[in-house]
């Protein structure tokens, strides 16, 4: 059987190859980006334009990296070869794709003043060199590094009429030098000249970036080098009568993409969506300076907030698949907007009153609040709650005794894993040391109670800061590890980066994605949201992705370690 964690199976032996591609926002760019995700490579797309790609599903975005930089500017290709490495390693094959415009196009060359006739063609040679350069050097701090060869480097140049005669100039030049740094190195460029009459005769980007992906395979053209390869339309050979007779079925790409990768085992995705509001100013981030300013915030969360994410879940259609912790305070605080989340057919769980942290609590408050908002919660969806999540993680060993005394299914506030449930601990405070007292009185280990081990049947789905988006992109006074100005992009990319790992080295796991309407309401936040759930909706696509309600994996689990047990 195959492993599934073997990249696609390219024909030409792309598979897991580093390709980086300048000028990859052009339309012969675009389709060189698509052509070699195609082939299983992992990209680089280098551009100081934004790259529009479309139909691209989560496995192969995965394996696609876009770098902004000018390639005209010898610091900016030096940067982006330097992200490229950083992302996936050394580069092994490089296309170069020059697109400063062709002022000849749209004026007669005794119209053209000195100025346009260097910006297309001296900058286009330019971009072209340094991308060169860099790659070589690249190949060269590789061997000296690594000790070995890097795998095939191969350059692709494309041949436009600004870069008309490269390939005579720099083209014999590196297929020399290469040679000197990687006996497999190899150099060719496709000679293409797109424009609209290009087009007219049949030549697309798609041929271009097809014969580029042809002359960088070792398998197919390892024996080419030094050349320039004519993408020819099929208007040439329309006027035989063998071209006449080709069948549609024999126009297909001549060159078979992939293998698609087999389906691997499900990830469950946990959405929540803590309704903090207004308490969240009251329990846990109480403090003597609260102003005005920062209720307001509460404000902003129940009355936009929730409309707004309750608006992109149904979008998405997920709306029925999450879970919303509500505190008392928000649900008697704010009927209306709490009333239109029950409605979308989610699950509610409980999340303290006025968001109190337990050690902020008597036993006896604890209980308290406990069940007045069990009965809150059952006038409001007609059930019992069966999940609780500790305002701000803050729960204690009492917490767990009362979830087990009034019957519930699952905690989500505690870590003991990141991707996987388990069972409720059962063990006794941790105490902190006393450094009065002499070393020996605190150098023991835990002590875990001997019997029984755990709470069961309270499953814990797990849950913390760092999959949350609070912490890092809301602005909390007095809140020490606030923070509120981190750029979205950065905890997307580390969502996504932990979520493509897990993929990779857990069985069966898990995915929690916590939001507040706080913080994910915002105009500069929510984008990124959907961007992200919509990405996880591809893998969902490819078989690979279930939304889940937080009870519903709390009872798979439970379920799945029941029936190990017994078959045991």
């Amino acid at each position: 059987m195959q492993d599934e964690s073997l990249p696609r199976r390219s024909f030409l032996g792309l598979e897991n190859q580093h390709v980086l591609i300048t000028g990859a926002a052009s339309a012969i760019g675009g389709e060189a980006v698509r052509e070699f995700l195609d082939h299983g490579c992992r990209v680089t797309a280098f551009d100081n334009k934004a790259l529009q790609l479309s139909g691209i599903d989560a496995e192969r975005f995965s394996r696609l990296h876009i770098v902004g930089g000018d390639g005209a500017d010898e610091a900016s290709i030096e940067a982006g070869f330097s992200k490229a490495k950083e992302r996936f390693g050394a580069v092994n094959i490089l296309i170069v794709n020059p697109t400063q415009e062709n002022p000849s196009k749209s004026k007669p060359i005794w119209d053209l003043s000195l100025d346009d006739w260097n910006k297309s063609h001296q900058l286009s040679v330019r971009s072209s060199f340094l991308a060169i350069k860099h790659f070589l050097r690249g190949v060269c701090e590789y061997s000296q590094s690594s000790g070995c060869q890097l795998a095939s480097p191969s350059i692709v140049v494309t041949e436009t009429e600004s870069t008309a005669g490269l390939h005579y100039a720099l083209l014999n030049t590196v297929r020399k030098e290469i040679l000197q740094l990687n006996s497999d190195g190899r150099i060719n460029a496709v000679a293409c000249g797109l424009d609209d009459s290009d087009h007219a005769k049949g030549i697309t980007p798609a041929d271009v970036a097809r014969t580029m992906a042809f002359l960088a395979s070792k398998r197919a053209a390892g024996h080419i080098s030094g050349q320039c390869i004519q993408v020819e339309g099929k208007e040439s050979h329309d006027n035989s009568q063998a071209s006449k007779a080709v069948s549609a079925q024999d126009s297909a790409p001549s060159i078979p993409r992939a293998l698609a990768k087999p389906k691997r085992n499900k990830i469950r995705v946990a959405v929540s969506i803590d309704l903090d509001a207004v308490s969240g100013w009251l329990g846990t981030n109480s403090h003597p300076d609260n102003i005005l300013a920062d209720y307001s915030a509460g404000f902003f969360a129940a009355r936009v907030g929730v409309p707004r994410l309750l608006r992109m879940l149904t979008k998405l259609n997920i709306a029925n698949r999450c879970t919303w912790f509500i505190p008392g305070h928000s649900a008697e605080s704010f009927p209306e907007e709490v009333k239109k989340v029950v409605e979308s057919g989610c699950e509610i769980g409980l999340h303290g009153y006025a968001h109190e942290g337990a050690y902020q609590l008597t036993p006896e408050q604890e209980r308290d609040v406990l069940v007045r908002c069990m009965d809150i919660s059952q006038t409001l969806t007609g059930k019992k709650p069966v999940g609780y999540r500790a305002p701000l993680y803050q729960l204690r060993e009492t917490t767990l005794d009362l979830l087990e005394e009034y019957g519930f299914e699952y905690d989500a506030s505690l870590t003991d894993h990141d991707c996987h449930p388990f069972f409720a601990p059962k063990r006794p405070p941790i105490q902190p040391i006393d450094f009065s007292k002499p070393a020996a009185t605190w150098m023991h280990p835990v002590k875990e109670s001997p019997s029984p081990p755990d709470r069961r049947p309270l499953v814990c789905v797990p849950c913390n800061f760092y999959m949350e988006d609070m912490t890092p992109m809301q602005f909390l006074p007095h809140c020490e590890n606030s923070q509120g100005y981190v750029d979205v992009r950065v905890i997307e990319n580390m969502w996504r980066d932990r979520f493509l790992w897990i993929r990779d080295n857990e069985e069966e796991p898990i995915f929690p994605v916590l939001m507040h309407p706080d913080t994910s309401g915002m105009a500069h936040v929510i984008g990124m949201l959907q961007r992200m759930l919509e990405w996880l909706k591809e893998w969902e696509r490819e078989g690979e992705v279930e939304f889940l309600q937080t009870g519903e994996i709390a009872r798979w689990w439970k379920e799945k370690k029941m029936l190990a047990k017994e078959t045991k």
